[in-house]
């Protein structure tokens, strides 16, 4: 069993697993339980939308047929909703394929979106999330109870923070290349706003450039942070969703109790595998999985010509999701 809200014990190591999580290690694509499927069901439709708001989200719906279980997709640092090399779109189809719909959006100066890249913080994009949570779940075409998370990076702290403050919202939920990193995930960018004394900083990611607030890199520097403890009830103790503790990642998993699936690259030094079984161990969940992606690095090889962990990575999350949320 994962350890009780706030405990302290020893990290598991990814050789050893403990506290009952299946771990999986796997090389090009990992054996299926169901067939592949040949084509996309005619049934399935994309819409291209915006969700108006406080802040409009750009969106793409796909609908697997009306009444399916859904998927929201949250893209990581500066990137857009349809992901590197598309991974998201490759993701929805996978998706739609098994009988599940998805929504992803764009992040605030991000993609399509409108919004200065300076609106673009931890809480903004929590805030986002939490929208477009809000709006699955009203949309006739999706079963509201039947709809699951999955961040990419630093969409899966969002994705992370997310489930904890709506436990009950969130059917399921998976973790590409996130975790819990020693020192924080963003220890590179610590120069930048160090050496500058401005509000916002402008850093060329290699990927892209983009203009970071200081104001989102006081939030993203406390995601690994230890609350204040306090009584689990009283407003800003571990407890409190909305209190002091609502950045903390440890704290937010350990209040989601459903299931809960991390997908890693073996290579990843960006969130290396250990960083995500240290989030995982501390989730409040029995039935948790960790697969390793032989090969994998923080975008599962996505750019390369055979990118084969990213295949694996699409296929496996389709098929859990497939499993958890349609049988």
């Amino acid at each position: 069993m994962p350890p009780a809200h706030g405990a302290r014990t020893a990290s598991p190591s990814v050789a050893s697993i403990e506290h009952g999580i299946t771990h999986r290690e796997l090389t090009e694509n990992p054996p299926s339980t169901n067939p592949e499927p040949t084509e996309r069901p005619r049934t399935v439709q994309t819409e291209q939308l915006t969700i108006s708001g406080a802040r409009p989200i750009p969106a793409t719906l796909s609908i697997a047929s009306p009444g399916a279980p859904a998927v929201l997709l949250l893209h990581g640092t500066a990137s857009s909703r349809d992901e590197v090399a598309g991974l998201f779109v490759q993701l929805a189809d996978a998706l739609a394929s098994r009988g599940v719909s998805s929504l992803r959006i764009d992040f605030a100066g991000c993609g399509a979106s409108t919004r200065p890249q300076t609106e673009f913080t931890v809480t903004s994009q929590l805030d986002d999330a939490r929208a477009a949570l809000a709006w699955l779940t009203q949309d006739a075409r999706v079963d509201a109870a039947r709809i699951a998370v999955l961040g990419f990076s630093q969409g899966g702290m969002i994705a992370t923070l997310l489930a904890g403050r709506a436990p009950e919202e969130v059917a399921a939920l998976t973790l590409w290349s996130s975790g819990i990193v020693p020192g924080g995930a963003f220890t590179s960018f610590a120069p930048y706003f160090e050496n500058n004394s401005g509000e916002a900083v402008t850093i060329d990611l290699g990927y892209t450039t983009f203009t970071f607030s200081r104001e989102w890199w006081r939030e993203a520097s406390a995601l690994n942070e230890p609350s204040e403890l306090g009584d689990p009830g009283e407003v800003g103790g571990p407890g409190d969703p909305g209190g002091a503790s609502s950045l903390n990642l440890g704290d937010a998993i350990g209040r989601y109790g459903h299931p809960l699936l991390a997908v890693v690259g073996s290579d990843d030094d960006v969130v290396p595998p250990q960083a995500s079984l240290d989030l995982i161990a501390r989730a409040g969940s029995r039935d948790i999985e960790l697969r390793m992606l032989a090969g994998g690095d923080h975008i599962f090889r996505a750019l390369e010509t055979d990118p084969a962990p990213a295949r694996a990575a699409v296929r496996l999350t389709a098929e859990w999701f497939a499993d958890r949320l349609t049988q």
